[in-house]
């Protein structure tokens, strides 16, 4: 392989992994999205008191989460993952025992690690250093 041939292959591979990595930033963005929206309405049925909506939303919310998070664990750091395990489980066992202030703390807590996990994961200069 001559020297341009060197170059050329280190040029693809970076594009490769540049297209890769938006991709990868494209889908962690939208089903964050996606999740907050779900994990809202569990927030707004906790507001009302209103706990067979908030069991329904959470289950929904936890079907759709399940899928989402085997993908998530291909990209993201798994103590991430974690987290928002652990606030899910902990607002699970709110909703059904009905508590509602430690339900709204761990439904905003919940709420926050899903948000925060694609900015985390974004590429940026903060991030590389």
């Amino acid at each position: 392989m001559n020297k341009w041939g060197g170059y050329l292959l280190v040029f693809v591979i970076v594009v490769i992994i540049g297209v890769g990595g938006a991709l990868v930033q494209r889908y962690l963005d939208r089903t964050a999205g996606e999740l907050s929206a779900g994990l809202q309405e569990v927030g707004r049925a906790l507001e009302h008191e209103d706990w067979e909506q908030s069991e329904r939303a959470f289950a929904g919310f936890e079907q759709r989460w399940r899928v989402v998070r085997r993908n998530w664990s291909l990209v993201v750091d798994h103590v991430e993952i974690d987290s928002v395990d652990m606030r899910l489980a902990r607002l699970k066992e709110l909703i059904r025992a009905r508590e509602d202030d430690e339900a709204l703390a761990e439904y905003g807590e919940a709420l926050m690690l899903l948000e925060h996990i694609p900015e985390r994961e974004r590429l940026t200069w903060r991030n590389l250093f």
